[in-house]
């Protein structure tokens, strides 16, 4: 079956509901059915539509905690948001990894941050005097994710809405599967999102140095990275650790693997869907 391929609709580039963190707690059912999700050995396939749909038919969105953050859940096809509302520990080897070089002060990048599964997180890691860059096209991620930095309580994350490539233009976006953690861009000089360079990001917001960087940006990877990483004026620029998804056969993207090469890092793990980079 050939995966859907689309322009997202109008609610799925919409703002979210603004109402304060803790108006959609889950009732008693919805608490009941997600602790017995996150017990359970099924967490991937049919049994992780059939629990979610369940879960927000009953009520939606839905105001969880997970990894010591606030999230607003919409329910509305989002691959991300079923994982955090099921499992506990999502993604909890590439967060761990990348927290292991964080700290007070610290600056982390989030390419690719939908509501902030990475960013919240790094963010609590790297404290008030610390830089989380948050990127995503879709405005709509962008909106949820500050509202869900403003519910955590963390304002040291800084959302910047476009696609990151190797030049600068314009875009529209794309989903596949019908799951908008799955978005990709295509360049249009008639598209609606801009295309920025991470170097241009970077120096507009003053920043200098950047330890962690975690990037998914469904095979605009390259695009976007690999002349970043060749052309940075300051090693510190280059992450000390990078989380990157590699694609279903388990290889690395090749221009980003060069490049990771050439540059002295190391892959020292990979799971599922990321391999893990590192540099001394």
């Amino acid at each position: 079956m050939t995966p859907t391929d689309r322009a997202l609709s109008p609610d799925e580039t919409a703002a979210v509901d603004e109402r304060p963190w803790g108006a959609f707690r889950p009732n008693g059912l919805q608490s009941a059915l997600i602790g017995l999700a996150r017990r359970s050995f099924l967490q991937r396939g049919t049994f992780r539509h059939w629990t979610t749909n369940l879960i927000t038919a009953l009520g939606s969105p839905l105001d969880i905690e997970w990894r010591g953050c606030r999230y607003r859940i919409e329910g509305k096809n989002n691959l991300i948001e079923y994982g955090m509302l099921l499992r506990r520990d999502y993604n909890g080897a590439e967060i761990d990894f990348l927290l292991g070089t964080l700290g007070p002060g610290g600056v982390a990048l989030d390419i690719g941050s939908n509501i902030g599964l990475y960013s919240l997180p790094m963010a609590r890691a790297v404290g008030p005097s610390g830089t989380v860059v948050a990127i995503d096209a879709n405005p709509a991620m962008a909106e949820r994710l500050r509202l869900n930095a403003r519910a955590s309580g963390v304002g040291n994350v800084h959302m910047v809405n476009c696609a990151v490539g190797g030049g600068e233009g314009m875009v529209d976006l794309r989903i596949r599967k019908d799951d908008v953690a799955i978005v990709r861009v295509e360049e249009s000089a008639t598209g609606t999102i801009p295309m920025r360079t991470l170097a241009s990001i970077l120096r507009e917001l003053g920043v200098g140095r950047v330890d962690a960087l975690k990037i998914d940006i469904e095979g605009h990877e390259d695009a976007a990275l690999v002349p970043f990483l060749h052309e940075a004026q300051d090693d510190a620029l280059r992450p000390r650790r990078i989380v990157i998804e590699h694609p279903r056969s388990g290889d690395d993207y090749h221009g980003c693997a060069a490049a990771f090469a050439r540059h002295g890092y190391t892959r020292v793990g990979q799971t599922r869907s990321n391999s893990l980079y590192a540099r001394a």
